[in-house]
């Protein structure tokens, strides 16, 4: 099911399972995928910096996080898309046909982060905290924005704790279904 005019952004903190479900979607309904944390960590990759020394770097110029913003923006106007990024959801609040905010305990967040990418729990841990430290404090200074005013601007705010990824694909695929549905009408 293709629909030009789809877009879907899901937003959450680092290790709810974002680009995963975002991927998913994305096939599911035949729309295209972009994952702002993608387009961070090759840029990350392309500069030769850790994830947390190019969060450091974002914090001394808007630069960064400007350009990945409005790439979201831009992507989400050209339609047919799902995509995945902390702050997508309200960025793309006026564009955006299915605004999802995806949620877990931190413990939860820091184990999933810690398996997918083999390090140990403890580096997870801090290089996942000092990332969001960042993170939190550049929202707030460049645009004014809280993770709450993100997850006050979806239509559906899920916990993915207690279950697995087929799982939270069932919800999230029939919700977007029936948001869809509802578009048609």
């Amino acid at each position: 099911m293709t629909d030009r005019n789809v877009v879907v952004a899901i937003s959450g903190l680092h290790g709810v399972g974002k680009t995963s479900q975002a991927k998913r979607l994305a096939n599911s309904f035949g729309l295209r995928h972009v994952s702002g944390g993608i387009i961070f960590r090759d840029l990350a990759k392309i500069k030769g910096a850790s994830l947390v020394s190019l969060s450091n770097a974002a914090e001394e110029s808007n630069e960064i996080d400007y350009l990945i913003d409005s790439r979201m923006v831009e992507e989400g106007r050209k339609g047919n898309v799902v995509i995945d990024a902390m702050l997508c959801a309200w960025f793309l609040r006026d564009i955006a046909h299915v605004k999802i905010f995806l949620s877990a305990p931190e413990r939860v967040r820091i184990a999933r982060i810690a398996s997918r990418d083999g390090v140990s729990y403890q580096e997870a841990y801090n290089e996942t905290l000092a990332r969001e430290a960042s993170e939190m404090n550049r929202f707030k200074r460049y645009y004014d924005l809280t993770i709450e005013d993100v997850k006050n601007s979806c239509d559906l705010i899920l916990s993915t704790e207690g279950l697995d990824e087929d799982e939270v694909f069932s919800i999230l695929k029939y919700y977007v279904q029936l948001r869809i549905s509802k578009l048609r009408q």
